[in-house]
C-alpha cells in the first residue's frame, strides 16, 4: 500500500538558486533510496510539496522535513493512506519555481496554487488536485535552469 501526504512550509532564509540545486541532488538521492516520488513547487517563501511511497518510508521523510531547519511551520494539509498507484512516477522529486512559467497553461495554475498558498487554512483536496495538474503537464519544465 502506498501512502501520500502534501504540506506546505516556509523558508527560514533566503535560498541561492546553487541551494536549491544542492537540495534537489540531495532529495532525489534520498528520495531514490526510501522510494518517494513527489513534486516540490516554489513560491518564495513558501514550499508546497507532495510525497508518495512506502508507509515508512513517508514517516522517516515527514519526520525529516519537520526537523529540517531550513523552513518552519511545515502544514500537512492532504493525507491519503490508501493510494492505489502513484500519481507522481515520473519524477523523484519534480521541481518547479512558480510564476516563472512561459506557457499559458503553467501561468495560469501558477496564479491558481499561489491564491491558494496564501489562503490561511488552504483546502488539501484542492491542493492536491492542482498537484496533480502539474503532473500531467509536459515534464521538462520540472527542473532548475
Amino acid at each position: 500500500m502506498l501512502h501520500q501526504f502534501v504540506y506546505i512550509s516556509h523558508q527560514v532564509d533566503e535560498f541561492t538558486l546553487e541551494g536549491l540545486r544542492e537540495l534537489m541532488v540531495q532529495s532525489r538521492a534520498k528520495n531514490k533510496r526510501l522510494e518517494l516520488t513527489g513534486l516540490l513547487l516554489f513560491d518564495p517563501p513558501l514550499f508546497f510539496q507532495v510525497l508518495e511511497g512506502p508507509e515508512v518510508s513517508i514517516k522517516q521523510i515527514a519526520a525529516d522535513i519537520k526537523a529540517d531547519k531550513r523552513h518552519r511551520d511545515m502544514d500537512i494539509i492532504y493525507n491519503n493512506d490508501n493510494l492505489a498507484e502513484r500519481e507522481f512516477s515520473r519524477w523523484r522529486m519534480g521541481f518547479r519555481f512558480l510564476g516563472t512559467g512561459d506557457e499559458c497553461s503553467y501561468q495560469h495554475l501558477d496564479e491558481r496554487v499561489k491564491r491558494l498558498l496564501r489562503i490561511s487554512n488552504p483546502n488539501g483536496q484542492l491542493a492536491h488536485d492542482a498537484l496533480v495538474e502539474f503532473s500531467e503537464m509536459d515534464d521538462k519544465f520540472f527542473d532548475l535552469p
